[in-house]
């Protein structure tokens, strides 16, 4: 607690709460901070700075990077999607200011300029704004010369399809723009809008992909799971949307995770899907093997980290283990369409026989790489 000139303990600091003589005190949040190119930027000091790792902690140099870079251009996003964090904060912070705010193109640029002199084996940058292209064009035109001239190294963005500007994104592919992170969530119209508060239309969403997939963009989509207002219809419908994308492209995502104060956790504890958990500390992660279909192959938990699970997603195991089957890449979409089109005793009973034979050829294939490996690490 901060003193006062007259010795008194000052409980009068905004955005910070006080435990003073038994009594809970809670400021005000200040407002939010616009013009973000007033904080400096990262401190790239490395003697003074250290990495801990399994060994203990060791001084922080360019190896730990791994010849990656990552930034943030903005902060807040222009949506506010049910059961995201933003959701949340938005209500948090309103009427403290504009809620999406973005730093300078100029002082964005400084930053990577500075990065590569103190990164010299830098590839690549990682954009992790919550939505990279919610900047107006003319930002884009000045990002584009700066960054060709002062940075010129292959870039990802996180993006999303009701933002999607393919005047903006071809603009982006000519300086550098190499991968997206785009996030779908859901193939079902009405999961998006009735529940995720998403306005975009299928039809959109796979223009959008046709678009990405001419210009030679890898791309990444992000899928929610075991969300409980879903149905295995809108699982179905999901898996015909994703099998409608051009190839090739890959597919990720977690279990839907209840943030506290969005407005999807208020409807699932008004509805009973989720309860709030006695007082106790819960240190279990929020994404993890245990809490990825994909990584489990259909079956998985939602994480219970911050409220009562009450529901099962057990007849969606199935369609859940299908769609994951777009993570692997050489798996061949008639095959996936195939499992998809019944669920049928003997369907899932051809689709375990399949997932343990995939499995075990990725393994004899990993084995044989790492074989070979060695085999030309021994001979050089």
């Amino acid at each position: 607690e901060k003193l006062s000139t007259t010795g008194t303990i000052d409980t009068t600091i905004r955005n910070l709460w006080f435990n003073h003589n038994g009594a809970i005190i809670k400021n005000e949040l200040r407002a939010l901070e616009e013009d973000l190119d007033k904080y400096p930027f990262p401190d790239f000091e490395l003697g003074s700075q250290y990495v801990m790792d399994e060994n203990g902690f060791s001084p922080l140099n360019e190896k730990h990077m791994k010849g990656e870079y990552s930034i943030m251009t903005s902060r807040g996003c222009p949506y506010s999607c049910r059961y995201c964090y933003n959701n949340y904060r938005r209500q948090h912070y309103e009427g403290k200011g504009k809620y999406l705010r973005a730093r300078s193109i100029g002082n964005v640029i400084r930053e990577l300029s500075l990065a590569k002199k103190v990164f010299p084996d830098l590839q690549k940058v990682n954009f992790w704004d919550d939505s990279f292209v919610a900047r107006p064009m003319s930002d884009f035109e000045a990002f584009r010369d700066l960054y060709k001239n002062e940075v010129d190294l292959p870039f990802f963005a996180l993006i999303e399809p009701m933002a999607f500007n393919p005047d903006k994104i071809k603009l982006l592919n000519d300086c550098g723009l190499q991968s997206l992170q785009v996030g779908i969530q859901t193939g079902s119209e009405r999961v998006n809008r009735e529940v995720y508060n998403r306005q975009v239309s299928n039809k959109s969403v796979l223009e959008m992909t046709k678009t990405l997939s001419s210009m030679g963009i890898t791309v990444v989509y992000d899928i929610i799971f075991n969300n409980p207002y879903e149905t295995p219809e809108d699982l179905r419908e999901t898996l015909r949307l994703l099998l409608a994308y051009p190839k090739p492209f890959t597919v990720q995502g977690y279990n839907l995770i209840f943030y506290p104060g969005t407005a999807l956790t208020e409807r699932a504890l008004k509805d009973g899907y989720i309860s709030q958990k006695p007082d106790q500390e819960d240190f279990s992660t929020i994404e993890g093997k245990a809490d990825s279909p994909i990584a489990m192959m259909g079956s998985s938990d939602v994480s219970s980290r911050f409220y009562t699970i009450n529901y099962a997603s057990d007849e969606k195991a199935y369609l859940n283990a299908v769609i994951s089957l777009l993570a692997y890449r050489y798996v061949p979409h008639f095959l996936i369409r195939y499992f998809g089109n019944a669920e049928t005793p003997f369907r899932k009973l051809q689709f375990k026989a399949f997932a343990r034979f995939y499995s075990m050829g990725v393994r004899v294939v990993g084995l044989l790489m790492r074989a070979r490996d060695r085999w030309s690490g021994r001979n050089r």
